[in-house]
């Protein structure tokens, strides 16, 4: 069971075809950076913090779009970067890992210069925050991996990632 079997099959035709939420943000102008996803058995839960609640609404509206998805929790806030930071981290109630998923408890990250195991919700994106300060140097970790990385946008739990200086 995969992190995107939650997805209805069918729609459109593959479940191979499915879209993650963050690209589908990125590619409307929003940056998912301040959000986090969960993924359950039927659902797409979103927790951080919007910019204001027309984008709240516009990102529930965008995710909800995506034709595999059963159906969408919306549990982010709206407010500063400050308060997605807060609310990203505090928001969402802790899931059971899908089946075959690794248990990983806190994500092993060490600063620039080291590594970084992939934990549920993850993205690259996100991890480039947390130890570069800035969402945009997530292609210098993408790059630094592409030995396990045939794509930005599908890294999966337990992975250990170089964190290149």
């Amino acid at each position: 069971m995969g992190m995107f079997d939650f997805l209805k099959k069918g729609k459109t035709g593959s479940a191979d075809t499915v879209t993650p939420p963050s690209v589908v943000l990125r590619n409307a102008g929003i940056d998912p950076a301040r959000l986090t996803f969960k993924f359950t058995a039927d659902s797409v839960i979103i927790g951080g913090s919007a910019a204001s609640a027309a984008e709240r609404k516009k990102i529930v509206e965008l995710v909800t779009a995506i034709p595999q998805v059963h159906r969408v929790v919306d549990q982010m806030q709206v407010g500063t970067a400050e308060t997605a930071i807060d609310s990203a981290t505090n928001a969402l109630p802790p899931t059971d890992p899908m089946p075959g998923e690794p248990v990983v408890t806190e994500p092993a990250h060490t600063g620039a210069g080291g590594s970084h195991t992939v934990v549920s919700g993850d993205t690259l994106w996100k991890i480039a925050e947390q130890h570069y300060g800035k969402g945009n140097a997530y292609m210098k970790i993408f790059e630094a991996n592409r030995d396990q990385l045939d794509d930005p946008d599908r890294i999966k739990p337990g992975q250990v990632l170089k964190i290149p200086v």
